[in-house]
Formats: structure tokens, C-alpha cells, sequence
């Protein structure tokens, strides 16, 4: 399987997209300067060579017994001599020792000649030579100055990539800093829009167009759960009455008693998923209000597992209470009617996803070096739930074969939210805890 290449980031892409330019550039640039420099230097060496070579043949002289020719006062400076004439070979006049002729590598020489007063047609040729050396050292101090030049541009452009990635992408980051804070936040506010008048600002824009229709979808399903719920609240009461009337009228048949128990039954599991969607739409429009006085956290897990412990039998699925006697007293503040609701929720759960068999348990105690109060229900589980973050989400479930509509924790995690509290979710040797945690015994914090 071919490996897939990360796509590169925006800042990436700026800074090798400048860093590109200003290399190329920079290497353009200093190349052509480091041509025309060395023909430039090239030349002047050849010039002050050949103004030497001039000054050495016009103090040469041709006398009736023997020439006069001058030495060069340079050490690294070698002559050669000659007369020149139409037809013959050049007669050698003088050679300095060293002289390196004339295709050996690593020396400059220029060629000087004056044409002779006495036969117009021969002249005398002087040859200068010298060590390319300086011109080589004078050369590499350019590379080396052009190198520094190009390093110190690069250099340059790593700032101003870096600070311009910052410039052009804060937009994006105070964008991208409010899209997460809407992620997590319970409405989705509006993005930031920066007056750059650029594709930036037209995404800021087109984003915020989305959150709006976002928003009003989200307030349709709101609303449309709120008016289905109170529509199906009147009926389903009256079907439960009636229902629960006819099971009381000794002359039922016992084919139909059971037949309308389950009926009965039916109803019920309605009626407590209308609820959970009137308290999803009244959290969703935070409107959901709370009386909150002081209650016994005890007495409110009694009176829940009071009203589930029949189901619980019926399923096969003992239930243990285990308080904390040491605990003097377990008043807390808190809605007495939401906080059930958050019990029930955590104590059909758990009856829902416990094996056949297995014990449920119910603890209520303190927290070890706190004051806070907490109240937990433990089942153990078949099989892992994964990652415990998702329980949380609305309309999840562990398993979509189960009853339910996946708004359990999601509603008991808000309900305990606004209480102050918290609903931590704990999974370890297969035993499933969901544990509400008060911060302060007998206050909402």
C-alpha cells in the first residue's frame, strides 16, 4: 500500500514559498555578480600587468655591445625578451630564472611589443609574467562575502516568513480559536469576521452563515421536541389511567391482565422517553429552571431505587445499597425532582447493560479528604465500552440493540452540570461506575 503524503500546512507553504523566492534570487543575484566581479578583477590585474610589463620594455635597451634590460621589482614577477623579425624566429634576449613559459597553469602573462626606429619591421617583445595567486585570493574573499551575503538573506527571509505567517494566518488562528470555543461551547456564537476584505474575511463570513442556519436547525429540533413532547404527555397519561384502572377490576381475565401489563408497560417506556425529550429541548433552550433546596442525597437514592427495584427483580438483576455511616449527614443542595431524574437515568442504565445475574450497586458516601458528597452506581459489563467520552454525547448508545434513546448520561451530565456537580464516568476490571460528585456537602457550587 503506497504511504500518503501529509498535505504541507499553510505556514509551511508560505515559508518554503518565500524561502524559495528569496534562495532563488539570492543565487541569481550573487551569481551574476560574482561573473562580473571576476572579469572585472580579471581585468584589472591584467591591466596593472600590462602597465608593468610597459614600464619594464620601455627602460629596455638595445645597445651596440650588449642590452640593458631592467629586472621587475616584484619577487613573484618573471620576463622573457625577445627580438622579433619578419622571417626569422624570435631571438631571446633575456629569460628570468623561474620563467614558466607559456601554457603552464596557475600564471598571468601579458605580452608588450615596440616596433624598432632603425627597421620598421622587427620590434621588440617583452613577456610578464606573474602568480595568479592573489587574483585567486581576492576571488574566493568574494565567494566567501557573496556565501555570507546569501546565508545572511536566507537568514532574513526565515524572519520574515515566520513573521509573516503569523501576520497573514492570525486571522485564521482567532478563527480557529473561536471554532473550537463553539465546539465546546452550549451555543454556536459567531466567528470573529477580520476586515482584511479578502478570501479570509468571505470564509469568516460563509462560516457564519452556516453557524446561523446551524443555530436555527438546532432550534427547530428544540422547539419540535418541545411540541411533540407536551402533545404526547396528555394522551399517554390517559392511556396509563386507563390502563392502570382496567388492571385493577378483579373480573380481568388473567390472558388479559397479562396482555395490558405489558401494554402498561409500553406506555410507561414512552412516557419516560417524552420526558427525556421535553428535558432535551428545555436544555437545549437553557430553560430548564431548578428549585433548589436543601435535600438528603440519601433519602432521594432510597426513594429511586424504591421505584425501580420491582423492574430490577423482574430482570433478574439484584440491587445492593452500600452507605457511608460515617457520614453525619448527606444534605446537599440541589432540584429534589431533577437529581432523581439523574438517579433513575443512572440506575435503568445500568440495569440495562448489566449481564443477566450480575449485581448492581448503589454507594453513597463522602469523598476521601473532601467534603463533597457523591452518590455512584456500579454494574459489571460483558464486554468493554471503549472510550467512556462518547457516553456522554446525546443520542449515543454503547449498544443499538438496547432500549433507549441514547440520552441518559447526556441528560444526567447536564442536569448534574447545573447543579454544580459533577458526573464522572469510570470503567476499570470490567465494572462500569457512574458517580455523581458534589463539590461542597450542602451547597451547589
Amino acid at each position: 500500500m503506497p504511504m500518503l503524503r501529509r498535505p504541507l500546512s499553510l505556514r509551511t507553504s508560505l515559508f518554503l514559498a518565500l524561502a524559495l523566492v528569496v534562495g532563488l534570487t539570492t543565487g541569481l543575484a550573487g551569481g551574476y555578480q560574482y561573473l562580473h566581479l571576476r572579469q572585472v578583477l580579471s581585468r584589472a590585474d591584467d591591466a596593472r600587468l600590462q602597465a608593468r610589463a610597459t614600464l619594464l620594455l620601455n627602460r629596455t635597451e638595445l645597445g651596440n655591445d650588449r642590452p640593458v634590460v631592467p629586472l621587475p621589482d616584484q619577487l613573484d614577477e618573471r620576463i622573457l625578451v625577445r627580438y622579433v623579425a619578419p622571417g626569422a624566429p624570435p631571438l631571446e634576449i633575456f629569460r628570468s630564472a623561474g620563467w614558466p613559459g607559456f601554457t603552464t597553469e596557475g600564471w598571468r602573462r601579458v605580452r608588450v611589443q615596440r616596433t624598432m626606429i632603425l627597421r620598421p619591421d622587427d620590434h621588440l617583445e617583452l613577456w610578464l609574467a606573474h602568480p595568479d595567486t592573489a587574483l585567486h585570493t581576492e576571488l574566493a574573499q568574494v565567494r566567501q562575502g557573496l556565501l555570507l551575503t546569501a546565508l545572511g538573506s536566507l537568514l532574513l527571509a526565515v524572519v520574515l516568513a515566520l513573521a509573516l505567517g503569523n501576520v497573514v494566518l492570525r486571522p485564521l488562528r482567532r478563527m480557529a480559536q473561536a471554532a473550537r470555543a463553539v465546539a465546546t461551547a452550549r451555543d454556536a456564537v459567531s466567528l470573529p469576521v477580520p476586515a482584511t476584505y479578502d478570501e479570509v474575511q468571505e470564509l469568516a463570513e460563509a462560516l457564519n452563515a452556516m453557524l446561523r442556519r446551524l443555530r436555527e436547525g438546532a432550534q427547530l429540533q428544540d422547539n419540535f421536541l418541545a411540541a411533540a413532547a407536551h402533545e404526547l404527555r396528555t394522551p399517554l397519561a390517559t392511556l396509563h389511567t386507563g390502563l392502570a384502572v382496567t388492571l385493577l377490576d378483579p373480573a380481568l381475565p388473567a390472558a388479559n391482565h397479562q396482555q395490558l401489563s405489558g401494554q402498561l408497560e409500553e406506555i410507561r417506556r414512552l412516557s419516560r422517553l417524552v420526558d427525556d425529550f421535553l428535558l432535551v429541548s428545555r436544555l437545549g433552550a437553557e430553560a430548564l429552571p431548578l428549585h433548589l433546596h436543601p435535600v438528603l442525597l440519601d433519602e432521594l437514592v432510597l426513594a429511586a431505587t424504591d421505584r425501580l427495584l420491582p423492574r430490577f427483580r423482574t430482570a433478574g438483576r439484584p440491587l445492593e445499597l452500600l452507605f457511608d455511616e460515617q457520614v453525619a449527614s448527606y444534605q446537599v443542595l440541589a432540584d429534589a425532582d431533577k437529581l432523581t431524574t439523574v438517579l433513575l437515568n443512572l440506575l435503568e442504565n445500568a440495569m440495562r447493560h448489566a449481564p443477566p445475574g450480575a449485581a448492581v450497586q448503589v454507594v453513597v458516601g463522602r469523598e476521601p479528604g473532601s467534603a463533597g458528597l457523591f452518590a455512584a452506581v456500579r454494574n459489571p459489563l460483558p464486554h468493554s465500552l471503549g472510550d467512556l467520552s462518547r457516553l456522554t454525547s446525546a443520542y449515543y448508545q454503547a449498544d443499538v440493540l438496547s432500549d433507549g434513546a441514547g440520552l441518559g448520561l447526556w441528560l444526567s451530565s447536564r442536569i448534574a452540570e447545573l447543579h454544580g456537580a459533577r458526573l464522572l464516568l469510570r470503567e476499570e476490571d470490567n465494572i462500569f461506575e457512574a458517580r455523581v460528585q458534589f463539590a461542597v456537602s450542602g451547597s451547589a457550587a
